[in-house]
């Protein structure tokens, strides 16, 4: 019971909204531990109970706000139950048979090989992962550069597992010293790798980037409606405030207004004029109203007064955006293939990004909307998607965030925008790519057949 509740209560620490770092690399260690000096039902009632205290934080998020009907909800929490007991039953089988070097290495790589797995299939994407717990950690992220998020989960499960390894009832002491060399090595190699690469970071040229948000609730306001006039008011006096400080390019939320698909570049006159007047390129995020395809759109409204170009929004919120049609091909900014234009949930998916960087974008731009309690977990989100792939992000939030953030994870300004915001930053592009972006989830696809090799052993 006292197992249970201590990592139940560091899996809600570490794995929740708004996730403490630390905590995240503790919260296996008591299960782990505890493994191998219990019948092996009690181990695996135990894991499984620790997950769920975990998780209950998120069940009014799920339900409430993002809304998840409350049977897939349950559907979800108990399949992550038995993902997680199914990795302790996998450690403690070779912690009593004093197999240790197996030992510590099933945790880390079958619980990559779980998350990897379900983001292939999620219509989430990579949203579910306790490696965001790590996004403010620069020196930790950095090893996504070179494998994906899937190398820090690894990572943050690395410890418990060694510790669980070299205490276990069973074992030779030489195999608990060749575990922690082993371990020792790997952790000390990835510690060089995330020094060098901040310290020998590779920077091109430098974009000066706005972000504004106005407070708004609700949906999209029509955008011909006298509600949809002030509010078009109010952001064009955004613009022309961080055109004034200096701003290039300027990122608008997500879905702001809804507009009709044959009338929508004459109702958005209005940013467009500033937008040509003031010599900037504006990006914002319309819900455009059509019988055949209607879609959540990022609109972008060059400084050169041409016709708005439009990227159309790929990852859509199962139900929530159930009435638009998702789009399939890459935005640039007109002229300017290293700015790209994508929308909220299109960073949870590493695919897009990588498919961006490989096309030649080196900044990505991202209207999106939060749901207030999830604003900084969304938007580290975007940095970590930023690191794996090396590219920097302006990403900004109706009811969360504005960020922008740099190739190797660092936060160059940020905002809370639920009472709105105007910021702006420099943010230096990246010149080279990252492993990640070059391979791909090669990592991810590494855990799962080592996942089955331990398993069949």
């Amino acid at each position: 019971m006292a197992v249970t509740a201590t990592s139940g209560w560091l899996f809600r620490l570490g794995a929740g909204l708004r996730p403490v770092a630390i905590a995240a690399w503790a919260a296996p260690l008591p299960l782990l531990v505890l493994a191998p000096r219990v019948p092996w039902f009690a181990a695996v009632g135990v894991a499984a109970g620790a997950w769920l205290i975990g998780q209950l934080g998120l069940w009014s998020y799920y339900t409430r706000d993002v809304e998840v009907p409350r049977l897939l909800a349950a559907v979800r929490f108990a399949g992550g139950c038995v993902g997680v007991a199914a990795i302790v039953a996998l450690a403690r089988a070779y912690l009593v048979g004093g197999h240790l070097a197996l030992a510590a290495l099933a945790p880390p790589v079958a619980w990559v090989a779980m998350e990897f797995l379900v983001g292939l299939r999620s219509p989430h994407g990579a949203w579910w992962s306790v490696a965001y717990s790590q996004a403010d950690v620069p020196a930790v992220t950095q090893v996504a550069s070179l494998t994906g998020i899937w190398g820090v989960t690894a990572l943050l499960a690395l410890p418990s597992s060694v510790a669980a390894a070299v205490t276990a009832p069973a074992g030779t002491g030489g195999e608990r010293v060749a575990v922690l060399l082993a371990a020792a090595a790997i952790v000390a190699a990835l510690a060089g790798y995330a020094l060098r690469r901040r310290r020998r970071a590779a920077l091109g040229e430098q974009v000066h980037v706005g972000l504004a948000a106005v407070e708004q609730s609700g949906g999209p306001v029509r955008i011909d409606s006298p509600e949809g006039a002030a509010l078009m008011s109010q952001y064009v006096e955004k613009v022309r405030l961080l055109a004034g400080r200096g701003a290039n390019v300027i990122v608008l939320p997500e879905v702001i207004f809804t507009a009709d698909e044959v009338r929508m570049a004459d109702q958005l006159q209005p940013l467009a004029r500033a937008a040509a007047d003031l010599c900037v390129d504006v990006v914002v995020g319309v819900a455009r109203l059509s019988e055949t395809a209607p879609a959540n759109i990022a609109a972008v409204l060059g400084a050169g007064g041409d016709p708005p170009s439009v990227y159309q929004k790929h990852h859509l919120i199962p139900g929530l955006e159930a009435a638009y049609r998702p789009g399939r091909d890459l935005r640039y900014l007109p002229g300017d293939r290293r700015l790209g234009v994508l929308i909220c949930k299109d960073l949870d998916f590493p695919a897009l990004v990588r498919a961006y960087r490989r096309g030649g974008a080196q900044l990505l731009l991202a209207p999106a909307w939060d749901f207030v309690s999830d604003g900084w977990l969304h938007s580290r989100m975007a940095v970590v998607r930023g690191v794996e792939s090396g590219v920097a992000v302006a990403r900004v939030a109706r009811s969360g965030r504005a960020t922008v953030s740099d190739a190797f994870g660092r936060i160059v300004i940020e905002a809370d925008t639920t009472k709105g915001a105007a910021v702006d930053a420099t943010v230096p592009l990246a010149a080279t790519t990252t492993v990640y972006s070059r391979l791909g989830d090669w990592f991810g696809w590494c855990c799962v057949a080592l996942t089955a090799l331990i398993l069949v052993a």
